[in-house]
């Protein structure tokens, strides 16, 4: 690349030294000649390094080289989360993981000895592993993991402590009244469908899990073509690839699984769900609609609509708050609060009106201008290394991040009311309360 660089820089250099040169379609004594040919750079960008290869078994591997960085950060994302759960099993994805980790409790120590550090978890639709290394570390490290996920078959010893481990935890946990608001939410939203319920699983869920289930589930999810491997840092892509090959590259390749479920029902008039919680000084109070996907060319005007409710929304309680939440499947638009119970059936009533006034009343000028800029100065703070997981987990354009900006300027508030419209029609809004309820909280008419 040096040499590129170079070379571009000497092209320039003859350009500019050479002002005698003809001008375009003209010789020296005045007549035309061919039209001199123009040379277009592409522009060097952060994304400019980035190499995406594939290992025979269908293991992608993206690397992006960065010597003056102090060490290497990997992650390695199974695209198969809490989503494809058995039904009843809730957790099964989360105790796979704990079972594969279970063969070495020791792991986070033995990294550490290297100077490295290891995280690990699921969500609703991947199982993730990161890594942060220094690079003369990074075969070693690499090394021990692929003991775990490759070659290591999951043994009774390491099922039982894991489940033993998952189900105490599970048992000692005391969910925060927030929590327990957001789990009511989306068991109202999504019902049975795999969104609606907690990755996590309960004390009965994942005491129903058998071993074998265990292992259908390495067989069906944890395959090398379902894995993608993004490393970013002071390490040459020739090296990455070496290690991968000579560690991963015996791992299987398989059938992908697709993501297809029954959607929830449609929800066709405003539903609030009431959760008495004695013991909650606050009532929490969370609404919302099932909105689109991430990759949804709309997905981008659900951003902007949730910045937009969440300014408005703050006047009326500070710490309010709305998400679009990016997933492989439709996820949800929602906002939250925590107020006095004496304040939350107005909030809840000016939250729903201005939720409905989006599709009936274009925004203003400025509330679209600082929407737009909060999320594009939001992405523009986002690591590198975020976007390349990001791409391969979604399914993006690999030209995502450069495009963002111009997307996000393009955004109109007639945009604004047409999404806000298709969101109302799929469904009508949900809102959950949760605290000390009693009869005086009522739907809004």
């Amino acid at each position: 690349m040096q040499v590129s660089r170079l070379s571009s820089i000497v092209c320039c250099g003859l350009l500019l030294i050479a002002p005698a040169l003809p001008v375009h379609g003209q010789k020296k004594d005045g007549k035309n000649s061919a039209p001199t040919v123009r040379l277009d750079v592409t522009p060097i960008t952060p994304y400019s390094e980035v190499r995406r290869d594939n290992l025979l078994n269908g293991l992608q591997v993206i690397s992006l080289y960065r010597p003056g960085d102090a060490i290497v950060k990997c992650d390695i994302v199974v695209r198969t989360g809490s989503m494809f759960d058995l039904l009843g099993k809730a957790g099964l994805a989360s105790l796979t993981q704990a079972t594969l980790l279970a063969a070495n409790p020791r792991l986070k120590e033995e990294l550490e000895s290297l100077q490295a550090r290891i995280d690990w978890g699921i969500n609703t639709d991947t199982t993730w592993f990161h890594v942060e290394t220094p690079a003369a570390s990074f075969d070693t490290v690499f090394e021990i993991l692929a003991r775990l996920l490759v070659v290591e078959t999951p043994r009774n010893d390491s099922f039982a402590a894991a489940q033993k481990a998952q189900i105490e935890r599970v048992k000692s946990h005391q969910p925060t009244a927030a929590e327990r608001a957001d789990e009511a939410f989306f068991k109202a939203v999504y019902g049975d469908h795999p969104y609606g319920r907690s990755p996590h699983g309960t004390e009965i869920t994942l005491a129903g899990i058998k071993q074998g289930d265990i292992y259908d589930f390495l067989r069906r999810f944890y395959i090398a073509n379902n894995v993608s491997v993004t490393t970013v840092g002071n390490i040459p892509q020739e090296r990455v690839m070496k290690s991968f090959k000579i560690l991963f590259g015996g791992w299987s390749k398989g059938q992908l699984v697709p993501a297809t479920f029954r959607q929830p029902p449609q929800v066709t008039q405003l539903r609030v769900v009431k959760v008495e919680a004695a013991d909650s000084a606050n009532v929490e109070l969370r609404g919302g609609v099932i909105s689109v996907k991430h990759t949804d060319a709309d997905f981008l005007t659900t951003e902007v609509m949730a910045r937009i409710l969440t300014a408005r929304l703050k006047r009326e309680a500070e710490g309010a708050a709305v998400t679009s939440t990016p997933r492989i499947l439709s996820g949800p638009f929602v906002f939250s609060a925590t107020l006095p119970a004496e304040r939350a059936q107005a909030f809840s009533q000016k939250a729903t009106e201005h939720y409905a006034s989006l599709a009936t009343t274009p925004v203003s000028a400025e509330e679209l201008s600082a929407a737009k800029a909060s999320l594009a100065g939001e992405y523009a703070a986002r690591p590198v290394e975020v976007f390349l997981r990001e791409i391969e987990v979604f399914s993006l354009p690999r030209n995502y991040p450069l495009s963002l900006q111009k997307r996000i300027d393009e955004i109109t508030a007639a945009d604004v009311q047409r999404v806000a419209q298709r969101l109302r029609d799929a469904n009508a809004l949900t809102v959950v309360a949760l605290g000390r309820i009693g009869d005086n909280f009522k739907a809004n008419p």
